[in-house]
């Protein structure tokens, strides 16, 4: 049974991740204004996904990276291709490397050992097969950070065809700065969790982000985070 403190909880977070859910939102209704007007470029598209994303990547926000990955073919001069940023706390540390807004380096020949088919990923099908807001993940990003990483993404639509999807890294210790106050002062056991069932914070400390919530015994009635796209709910932990 749901609870007036779980019910409550979820408001609470809700006011708090909301506006992360929203800036991706716009990106993403922005860049359908851009790619409609057709005839864009890769170089047209990267110049406007680091436009709209830099000045969140610019400061100490959960968002560690974010961009635009588009549809095999819908851009003419570059079949595959992925404009995405990391931001300056991106990875800091790693091989000693200063902190820096970078673009990510991909791999877009798919004749090159090295390429990887990004519509087999889960951010991508989730986004794409579900045609709205997905949430893959905590998984640990070895690529760039080596931590706990949540990626949110959206579909970007051209004339009802799916031209991409945009999204964001979202860092899961920065997360929990902004949901352990909610979570630590729980009246009930409780858990923050993915719509995929996999944890993201809980009142047990001892409960690690990224456990599938099935397999903690939990009888869990989700209820779902207002302002999140379906993608995060809470749960009586017991």
């Amino acid at each position: 049974m749901i609870t007036a403190a779980i019910l409550e909880m979820a408001d609470v977070l809700g006011a708090s991740l909301a506006p992360l859910f929203a800036e991706v939102s716009d990106w993403r209704d922005r860049l359908e204004a851009v790619l409609s007007a057709g005839g864009a470029s890769s170089t047209d598209v990267d110049e406007a996904v680091e436009w709209l994303v830099a000045p969140s990547l610019a400061d100490a926000r959960p968002t560690l990276g974010a961009g635009f990955v588009a549809a095999p073919g819908f851009l003419e001069d570059a079949p595959w291709h992925l404009a995405w940023w990391a931001s300056a706390a991106n990875g800091v540390g790693l091989g000693g490397r200063p902190g820096t807004l970078r673009r990510l380096v991909s791999i877009e020949d798919p004749l090159d050992e090295s390429f990887h088919d990004y519509t087999r990923l889960e951010w991508w099908r989730g986004a794409v097969e579900g045609r709205g807001a997905y949430l893959a993940g905590p998984y640990i990003d070895y690529l760039c950070t080596d931590e706990l990483t949540l990626t949110l993404t959206m579909p970007v639509e051209v004339d009802g065809r799916v031209a991409g999807v945009v999204g964001a890294d979202l860092s899961v210790a920065r997360l929990e700065r902004l949901t352990d106050g909610v979570i630590g002062a729980a009246a009930v056991p409780a858990v923050l969790g993915t719509a995929a069932g996999r944890v993201i914070a809980a009142t047990d400390a001892g409960v690690e982000p990224g456990t599938p919530a099935r397999r903690l015994g939990w009888a869990c009635e989700w209820h779902p985070v207002p302002g999140c796209g379906g993608t995060l709910a809470v749960s009586r932990a017991a």
